[in-house]
């Protein structure tokens, strides 16, 4: 073997030129074939390794490896062949034949066993149909991203609304917070304003009475009760604004409230302001107090006059509205279901956001000194919230305002408005009181009016005292009068109890206000008599025998 390798490139033997009787055309055919064969079968090795290299991801690297090398052995023993034809170095030409033997083998053997996955290879159909799957996935993705950003996007709209509606919600919440404790502070100054009004006019009355017409104090008397009087409207005003004023809720029409002060209406807003009214048909009934509504109205109304100088057009509306669950989420305060609507617009010179802010806060007013007291708004407010419902402002500037009411619809049976009956004349009695009132002041210039009246007076400064007498006076007691609001137990509880121990006693409730907690929020039936403080000697004889004997 070693001789084999030493004589390697020996040229004892005959070349194959002798064999071709170095016929020229038969040596250059064969001599240029093989060189031909020899330069391809080289190229191809190159293209494979160059392919396998720039295709990283083909799986049968490996064979394209193997397969190379046996075209490169393959040319090799081509280019053999030409040289032969001239050197017979026939030994280095086995060597390369038997290179290319190996190459072909190893190529055979890893073939083989690679021949179930090369069959697998999918067709072109198939990569097509695959091609065409992958476009549609492609495609699906891309409507699902599109689909996906949409949502996104909504989202977004969505959380920017939600968190607009809860900064509003959240402004809403902390207006009525503070109108609720304006409210507060209203209710309780007038209250305590109403007590000692209750003993300035009270006094003033009896004192005019025993003083000479032709005195000068007299005039003065006449001046600090008009005063009074002045002062008692003011807290009375503030009472309304606070919730708290006396309100006697019957089943009614708002078009008949409407229609009752039409009239009166086009007195106040004058003839260069045209009144319109839209009254719905078959409006439902609400559970109002309209003496209340109609002082709403025409509050409403002396604002869009006072808002329409040289002349416009004023709109009362009333129709049936369902508000839904998404309306009533946006507005605090409103449930959804069936409401009455009552609307008040006009085309007048509207108002800014600023001024809508406050625009129901007590004594806020845009107009000139001496011109209103700013409160007439807020007392719309407080009849509007007493009565359970809610009231809602549109304006903007230069296009005029609406006002829109919701009251809540009542289920009983809607009452007929019937004019208010005449005053009968006071008829002087003898009858037993018992006096309850737990401020000393007032209950002092109470039974001083009784008295001076001839009615035979019994006093208690707390509902304590006022049961004992109830249970250990012998003579029949003819009427309680008794304040609504005291320490500890109120004045229901009292009537309650002393109703009880006595059937025949006739009740009549007094106060600054109507307590919210004790009296249903400051509500008072038809049938329950009351008298609001403060209070003439002349209101509170009449009330007493209107108590006393009933038509």
């Amino acid at each position: 073997m070693l001789e084999y390798f030493r004589n390697l490139f020996s040229t004892e033997f005959m070349p194959h030129g002798m064999c071709y009787l170095w016929d020229p055309a038969v040596l250059w055919v064969n001599a240029a074939s093989d060189i031909l064969i020899s330069v391809s079968y080289y190229a191809i090795p190159f293209l494979l390794f160059y392919f396998v290299r720039k295709r990283r991801d083909i799986t049968f690297n490996a064979i394209f490896v193997a397969f190379g090398m046996f075209i490169l052995a393959c040319g090799t023993t081509h280019l053999m062949g030409a040289v032969t034809i001239w050197h017979p170095i026939y030994r280095l030409d086995g060597v390369i034949k038997a290179i290319t033997a190996i190459a072909s083998a190893a190529t055979l053997v890893m073939l083989v066993p690679m021949m179930p996955a090369l069959i697998a290879l999918p067709s072109p159909s198939q990569l097509e149909k695959v091609n065409r799957s992958l476009e549609r996935e492609v495609e699906e993705r891309r409507s699902a991203e599109d689909e996906v950003r949409r949502i996104n996007e909504d989202l977004e709209e969505r959380v920017a609304r939600r968190t607009a509606e809860h900064q509003a919600l959240e402004a809403q919440l902390i207006q009525s917070q503070k109108m609720e404790a304006i409210g507060r502070l209203a209710g309780g100054v007038a209250h305590d304003f109403n007590n000692l009004l209750t003993v300035i006019l009270g006094y003033t009355e009896m004192l005019r009475e025993h003083l000479e017409e032709d005195a000068v104090a007299l005039e003065f008397g006449d001046e600090i009760h008009l005063a009074a009087h002045r002062a008692s409207d003011l807290t009375n005003q503030l009472l309304a604004f606070s919730r708290r004023q006396m309100s006697i809720p019957r089943v009614v029409s708002l078009n008949d409230v409407v229609n009752q002060i039409e009239k009166m209406l086009r007195r106040i807003i004058g003839e260069d302001i045209r009144l319109e009214t839209l009254l719905t048909d078959s409006i439902q009934p609400v559970k109002v107090d309209p003496t209340h509504i109609q002082q709403v109205i025409m509050n409403l109304a002396v604002n869009a006059r006072d808002a329409m100088p040289t002349g416009g057009t004023l709109i009362i509306e009333t129709a049936n509205v369902e508000l839904s669950a998404e309306y009533a989420g946006r507005h605090i305060g409103v449930e959804a279901g069936p409401y009455t609507l009552l609307a008040v617009s006009d085309t007048g010179t509207g108002m800014d956001d600023a001024t809508k802010a406050r625009l129901f806060e007590p004594f806020f007013t845009t107009k000139e000194q001496g011109k209103g007291t700013g409160l007439g708004l807020s007392i719309v407010y407080g009849i509007i919230k007493q009565s359970g419902g809610e009231i809602l402002v549109y304006s903007e500037p230069g296009h005029g305002t609406a006002f829109k009411i919701y009251l809540p619809v009542a289920t009983a049976i809607r009452e007929t408005l019937a004019p208010e009956m005449e005053e009968r004349d006071v008829i002087p009695a003898a009858e037993t009181v018992l006096l309850v009132e737990d401020e000393p002041q007032v209950r002092s210039l109470t039974r001083t009016m009784l008295t001076s009246r001839g009615y035979r007076v019994l006093e208690a400064a707390s509902v304590s005292d006022a049961l004992k007498i109830v249970a250990e006076q012998d003579r029949p007691i003819d009427l309680l009068l008794t304040d609504i609001v005291m320490p500890g137990m109120n004045g229901m509880d009292l009537a309650r109890e002393a109703a009880a121990a006595r059937p025949a006693l006739r009740v009549l409730f007094m106060s600054g206000y109507t307590e919210g907690g004790v009296i249903d929020r400051g509500v008072l039936d038809s049938e329950t008599p009351f008298i609001q403080k403060p209070f003439t000697l002349s209101a509170l004889d009449r009330k007493i025998r209107e108590v006393l004997s009933p038509v």
